[in-house]
């Protein structure tokens, strides 16, 4: 596959605003942009002060470029939010965390009809096991897959690296902090990063 440039990023961003249906993108195709938007800053990283500009002009790239994407990215979210509110599969292919994100919504929006099914039947509405002062139970790793994890894809990594912040995993359960060769089973929408990166 060629490689992306700007042009190609631009192309992208206005086929998806200027369509009602999500239109495909594969995680490689995104991929391929945010490595665009990085040699763009390196360039620029490298430029010489005495270089205005150049600088000037990469500077502007770099900013378009981050603009597009963010709107592309929060195009698709709304698109992919309305058809799980119409419980409809989006139309266009989607990339991993996107899928992730169009399974929870989807869940989410099927438990709430659920709720008000219960709640109009005259039935007590089931809710979920809550900690003291209302609050969610936090889930951890060990927790066993409920309902709205099991479909969850799930890989087992080394971190050659370091992860020293903890963060929320699509599977909404709480990861990390991680040592250097640590071992640890991750979603898999989470572990892509990584693994184009040298972390994992």
């Amino acid at each position: 596959m060629s490689e992306i440039n700007y042009n190609d990023i631009r192309t992208a961003w206005e086929d998806e605003i200027g369509n009602e249906g999500l239109q495909d993108l594969a995680d490689l195709r995104l991929s391929k942009m945010v490595s665009y938007l990085s040699k763009v800053r390196l360039e620029l990283a490298s430029t010489n002060v005495d270089n205005i500009l150049q600088a000037d002009l990469l500077t502007q790239e770099a900013l378009n470029i981050e603009f597009m994407l963010k709107d592309l990215l929060e195009f698709r979210q709304n698109k992919i939010l309305q058809a799980a509110i119409l419980s409809r599969k989006p139309t266009g292919d989607m990339t991993l965390a996107e899928e992730e994100f169009y399974k929870t919504a989807q869940r989410a929006f099927d438990s709430h009809t659920e709720f008000v099914k219960e709640s109009l039947s005259g039935a007590t509405p089931t809710s979920r096991p809550k900690e003291k002062e209302g609050k969610p139970a936090k889930k951890t790793l060990d927790d066993p897959l409920d309902d709205e994890t099991e479909d969850i894809n799930y890989i087992l990594v080394r971190f050659l690296r370091p992860i020293e912040e903890p963060f929320m995993g699509l599977d909404e359960k709480t990861h990390g902090p991680f040592a250097k060769e640590s071992v640890a089973k991750i979603p898999a929408a989470n572990v892509r990063i990584w693994l184009r990166d040298g972390t994992a």
